[in-house]
């Protein structure tokens, strides 16, 4: 299996391995690190700028959560429930349809429709059951997350990976 390199790391010729060579093909130097301006210096600066964004981002949310933990109240009344339900279930239908469209274009690209839809699976689970009343009603909503919802979400994503990973 061929695997593609992304523009941060290392250089084929310095990871110490032949199998380039073997192949007939030759790293460069050149082809390894591009110069100032190329597509592949803007790819790989934008890369290097979306990690440092998503460390940012990660690093502020873990303590804002342990916050969140100690400061909500245990309940709240919401004006909009109901909204808020019809929108997260409506989108997970937009994302299931959409992925289906895509597959019958054999697009690649429903892999990112399929990744939003688990994601947003997920979510629905996440939310039924932790604000699900207790007794029969969180019976339910447990039984509905572990049967239909994470079993869906887990097939999205190995479709989403699947492929990826069958991109040529």
């Amino acid at each position: 299996m061929v695997t593609r390199a992304l523009p941060l790391d290392p250089p084929a010729y310095a990871q110490g391995g032949d199998e380039a060579e073997n192949r007939g093909e030759r790293a460069t130097p050149d082809a390894a690190h591009p110069s100032p301006g190329s597509a592949a210096s803007s790819r790989a600066f934008l890369l290097r700028r979306a990690r440092l964004v998503a460390l940012t981002v990660g690093g502020f949310l873990l303590p804002w959560c342990a916050l969140l933990g100690v400061t909500l109240p245990a309940t709240t009344r919401v004006p909009h429930w109901a909204l808020a339900w019809v929108g997260l279930d409506a989108a997970e239908g937009v994302a299931a349809l959409a992925t289906a469209v895509l597959l019958a274009r054999a697009d690649v690209r429903a892999a990112l429709t399929a990744v939003a839809g688990g994601a947003l699976l997920l979510a629905d689970a996440w939310f039924d059951v932790c604000t699900s009343a207790p007794g029969l009603d969180h019976a339910l909503a447990a039984a509905e997350a572990i049967f239909v919802e994470l079993p869906l979400a887990a097939a999205a994503f190995w479709l989403a990976a699947t492929l990826v990973r069958a991109r040529p």
